[in-house]
C-alpha cells in the first residue's frame, strides 16, 4: 500500500473510532480495541516507509545514513558531545 492509501485509510480508522466511543462509551470495548490496533499497524507501517523513503533520498543525494548510537562510541561519549548525562543501570 503506498503513503496516500495508507493515510487516507488510517483517517477512515480515526473517524470510525471516534463514532465508536461516542456510540458505546467505552474505549476497552473489544471492537474498539481491534480498530485501534488496525489503526496501530497502519502507523507503523507509514513510518516504515517514510523512513525508507528518507533514506532512499538521502542516499540518492548521498548523504550517508543517520545511525543513532555509532558502534565506536559509548552511550556516555555520545552524552558528553551532546551535553546530556546518560545514566547507566547495572
Amino acid at each position: 500500500m503506498e503513503t496516500t492509501q495508507l493515510i487516507h485509510r488510517l483517517q477512515l480508522l480515526q473517524r470510525r473510532l471516534c463514532e465508536m466511543a461516542n456510540d458505546l462509551g467505552n474505549l476497552t470495548d473489544p471492537e474498539i480495541v481491534a480498530v485501534s490496533e488496525e489503526a496501530d499497524r497502519l502507523i507503523i507501517q507509514l513510518q516504515r516507509l517514510r523512513k525508507e523513503e528518507a533514506e532512499f533520498k538521502r542516499a540518492s543525494e548521498g548523504v550517508p545514513p543517520v545511525t543513532l548510537l555509532p558502534a565506536s562510541q559509548t552511550t556516555e561519549e555520545i552524552g558528553e558531545q551532546g551535553r546530556t548525562l546518560f545514566a547507566k543501570h547495572s
